[in-house]
């Protein structure tokens, strides 16, 4: 937007429109906006001796951000003030200034064409003219915006977490709703803890059968379908606990990888593990998925080793990179 626009303008500038008939309104209205803030142009002080009349409108003209129109029954007659109205509303379609019509003494009903479209409120000499400066100044007549009903702000929260959510996990709303599903429905963190229909999935999280199985194949690695029940990895707790559980399972697994790392003495029994950090299996089984999926401890995966993930945990080569790399 050019130079002059109401936008980008922090104190409005006003060219006053008027007829030298009504020179006694418009020195009360150029006083009343100066007054308030306004810087308006008026030829009485900006036209001096010896100054080219032409060039001084055509600069208070270009440089306002309001064209302000003082119509009477005398103004709308005069060709000098259509002119300069001309000129003003070739600015207002250009997107350059505010045309704004007032009127003092004139019915709306004898406007000219081409402004009985436009708002023009009326003026009068002892008029405090508040509204009118409001409006220069851009003040809206709205009042203010009262709490929304509480059913509202908790939707309107909901949605701002799981926006918040998404921006975090870099992955869809619906993925998020899905993966959440798991991380909070499971109770000890294992392989097809839980499982359930997709169908029933769909309906728990209110989502679409087609979106849920969008969000099954967005995550992709996670999850397992076979004949549309939905089994869940251990790979899912491992990356998504950290956003709804009260740990993060990164810096879980280096805390254990450190302290096996650094005390041969130090047990490989996960109920010992888990005591001594006074975790719960949900916890601990989170963390060795971790391990697992960077290949940082032996694989003692097997059946009855429940309510733990593995036989025992106990570290490697790789281990020890993955503390040398992160302490």
């Amino acid at each position: 937007m050019e130079q002059g626009s109401p936008a980008t303008e922090a104190r409005p500038r006003v060219f006053l429109g008027y007829t030298s008939d009504d020179v006694e309104i418009a020195r009360r209205l150029a006083e009343t906006l100066e007054r308030a803030g306004i810087e308006v142009w008026w030829d009485k002080w900006c036209v001096s001796a010896g100054d080219s009349l032409r060039q001084k409108i055509d600069e208070g003209i270009g440089g306002c951000t309001n064209f302000l129109a003082l119509l009477s029954p005398r103004s709308i007659k005069k060709p000098w003030v259509n002119q300069e109205m001309d000129a003003g509303l070739v600015r207002k379609l250009n997107d350059q200034c505010r045309f704004l019509p007032v009127r003092h003494e004139l019915p709306a009903s004898e406007l000219p064409p081409l402004l009985s479209g436009i708002v023009s409120p009326t003026i009068t000499i002892d008029a405090d003219n508040v509204q009118l400066i409001n409006d220069i100044h851009g003040v809206s007549r709205r009042p203010p915006h009262g709490p929304a009903p509480q059913a509202i702000q908790a939707s309107q929260a909901s949605q701002t977490s799981q926006t918040s959510q998404t921006s975090q996990t870099g992955y869809s709303a619906a993925a998020n709703m899905v993966a959440r599903h798991f991380v909070e429905k499971s109770d000890d963190g294992l392989f097809g803890d839980p499982i359930i229909e997709v169908e029933d999935l769909a309906q728990e999280e209110s989502l679409s059968v087609a979106d849920t199985e969008d969000a099954i194949h967005e995550l992709h690695g996670f999850l397992r379908e076979s004949t549309g029940t939905i089994l869940v990895e251990g790979a899912l707790f491992a990356e998504f606990d950290r956003y709804w559980k009260d740990w993060n399972t990164s810096d879980d697994a280096l805390r254990l990888a450190a302290d096996i790392m650094s005390d041969p003495q130090f047990p490989d029994s996960c109920k010992e593990i888990a005591k001594r950090y006074q975790w719960e299996p949900r916890r601990l089984n989170s963390t060795i998925y971790f391990l697992l999926e960077r290949s940082l401890i032996v694989d003692y995966q097997g059946i009855g080793t429940a309510p733990w993930a593995v036989f025992r945990i106990v570290g490697n080569q790789n281990m020890r990179r993955f503390v040398k790399s992160r302490t």
